[in-house]
């Protein structure tokens, strides 16, 4: 039963006046009442002067419009009535809007309002604006989890973080990576210079490592001169070597530590979940048995935990530096594969990179990742189509002459800003034109490049340069993207000759890609040609040009050249 006012009101003083001095005088909380509908039915000074919003304002507008916008989208406030009418009570604790928008943090509660049958008529809210507090609140917790003096996560937060985001790698099927890393002259620093000196190296550090990692990497200072840095979604263990190179180069480069230059290096100590343990704490001490193991070598290095994973990370530290070694000296080479037409005419050259020694006995594309690690493939690239214009350009000079040559090129190299104007100018300096270079892309890189809104693709079209679509059929939504792209051909992946023309439903397939192609105003080029038969039928399902070692392998420049006077 609902209390009768007299029971609950000291003698004497009048129910009317009382919520006279409530609603006129109270200033630290809004007061205010609603309808059954949400309607506003009452306005206190509190409420005013909270909220921004005057009586006449507020009287007959829906109590929503107080909720922040995404509350009101989640339908928060008839969900506070419906709570309150339930339980007969609502907590409200939440962000609320002002009058123009500024938001506050409110600590309050909604009761119903019955009649005397026991209905619900209406609804009283009573709330405080608490920001004040709230910021102090969440200031706090902030400063629990950061370090103060590097800004970065501290010890607790970090040990919070390694479990949260293992157990995220666990479920998604994902690898992780823990490095720990400790600075190797920290306390020479320290001695020679004084704890002020030791501070501001400490800040430094933490600044180049935030800017040497992902944003999506966690850092943390867990104390003294150790650091950790946990990164997630790692295509491959192997990641974490990279990664620790770039850290170590950029701790190598000296500090300016106030009118002093000082430098220091780093160990670094590598644990990979779930392939070393799948347990935080395990992990965390896996890591740290890595980093003494890379202190035990003699510091400033990194090692793995896993002796494995040790060697193939330094396998391919190595490839890195001999990548490095072959471009500084121009040591890279080109070899030229023939393109030929249905009438046996050498049509063009594509240009393939090669590389001495151990490198050359490894698959070309390995070499191209590295290079894209390294951030070396504009460059990289720029040479490759400088090398094969001046092989055209001699060409030409020798009256071997309408033959174009043909590049491969990747989206990492098209995004490169100065891509095309470099192009253009390689084109230029050999006296060629723009349709003597056919520019060969995966489908793969070409959706790549669509995704990220790149239009290139469509400046080389522009420009005059003739494309070709490689690789075509391994990679996926080929179709869709055929109507829409600016390209002259395909290269129909070898993977479709398998078969042919021995099984009939190979053929069948073949036989549809070339009519499709066709039917979009598209040459085919069959790649991989090693057979008569496979040539036959490929002249026979309607295939414009063909290449592959039934007709010759890639060939030295000077084979090339003597190839173009025999087949010209």
């Amino acid at each position: 039963m609902t209390p009768q006012l007299n029971h609950v009101i000291a003698p004497g003083l009048a129910p009317a006046l009382l919520l006279e001095q409530i609603y006129l005088n109270l200033r630290d909380f809004a007061i205010f009442t609603m309808d059954a509908q949400g309607l506003v039915t009452s306005w206190n000074l509190g409420a005013e002067l909270i909220f921004g919003y005057a009586a006449q304002d507020m009287l007959g507008q829906h109590g929503a419009c107080l909720f922040t916008a995404t509350d009101r989208a989640e339908d928060q406030p008839q969900q506070e009535m419906r709570t309150a009418q339930q339980a007969n009570r609502a907590a409200d604790y939440r962000w609320h809007a002002r009058r123009g928008g500024a938001l506050f943090w409110a600590d309050g509660v909604m009761t119903p309002l019955r009649g005397h049958d026991g209905a619900v008529i209406g609804y009283l809210k009573i709330l405080r604006d608490i920001t004040a507090s709230k910021l102090a609140q969440d200031e706090a917790r902030r400063l629990a989890t950061i370090d103060v003096l590097t800004g970065l996560a501290n010890r607790a937060a970090f040990d919070a973080r390694r479990a949260e985001m293992m157990s995220f790698a666990e479920r998604s099927g994902q690898s992780l990576l823990l490095l720990m890393i400790d600075l190797d002259q920290f306390k020479e620093v320290n001695d020679a210079h004084g704890h002020q000196a030791g501070d501001l190296l400490l800040q430094l550090t933490a600044q180049r490592l935030r800017a040497a990692c992902r944003e999506s990497d966690f850092v943390a200072r867990l104390g003294g001169d150790e650091f950790a840095l946990i990164q997630q979604n790692v295509a491959s263990p192997i990641i974490g070597g990279m990664l620790a190179e770039k850290l170590l180069a950029e701790l190598a480069r000296p500090f300016q530590v106030s009118d002093r230059e000082v430098t220091i290096s780093a160990s670094i100590g590598i644990a990979v979940c779930p392939l070393d343990a799948g347990a935080p704490d395990l992990l965390l001490k896996k890591a740290d048995l890595a980093l003494y193991h890379a202190k035990e070598a003699g510091r400033n290095c990194y090692r793995y935990y896993t002796a494995e994973l040790d060697q193939m990370a330094h396998r391919k530290n190595a490839d890195h530096i001999e990548m490095r070694r072959l471009m500084g000296g121009q040591s890279c080479g080109l070899a030229y594969q023939p393109i030929l037409d249905a009438d046996g005419r050498t049509i063009a050259m594509e240009a393939l990179l090669r590389l001495p020694g151990y490198m050359g006995l490894g698959p070309v594309e390995y070499a191209l990742g590295l290079a894209g690690e390294m951030g070396l493939l504009p460059e990289l690239g720029a040479w490759v189509a400088r090398q094969a214009c001046e092989q055209l350009r001699a060409w030409k000079d020798a009256g071997l002459d309408g033959v174009r040559i043909c590049i491969n090129t990747c989206a990492k190299e098209l995004r490169d800003a100065g891509y095309v104007a470099q192009l253009e100018a390689t084109v230029a300096d050999n006296g060629l034109l723009a349709d003597d270079v056919e520019i060969e892309l995966t489908e793969r890189d070409v959706i790549e490049l669509d995704r990220s809104g790149s239009k290139v693709v469509q400046l080389l079209h522009t420009r005059g340069f003739r494309l070709s679509l490689d690789d075509f059929g391994t990679g996926y939504s080929s179709l869709s993207y055929l109507r829409a792209l600016p390209v002259s051909a395909i290269k129909l992946d070898k993977s479709f000759l398998c078969d042919v023309p021995d099984n009939a439903d190979a053929n069948a397939v073949v036989r549809m890609v070339v009519q499709l192609a066709h039917d979009l105003r598209l040459e085919v080029v069959a790649e991989g040609v090693e057979h008569h038969a496979q040539a036959n039928f490929l002249g026979e399902a309607g295939c414009n040009a063909f290449q592959g070692y039934l007709y010759a392998p890639a060939l030295a420049p000077q084979d090339a050249a003597a190839w173009l006077r025999n087949h010209h």
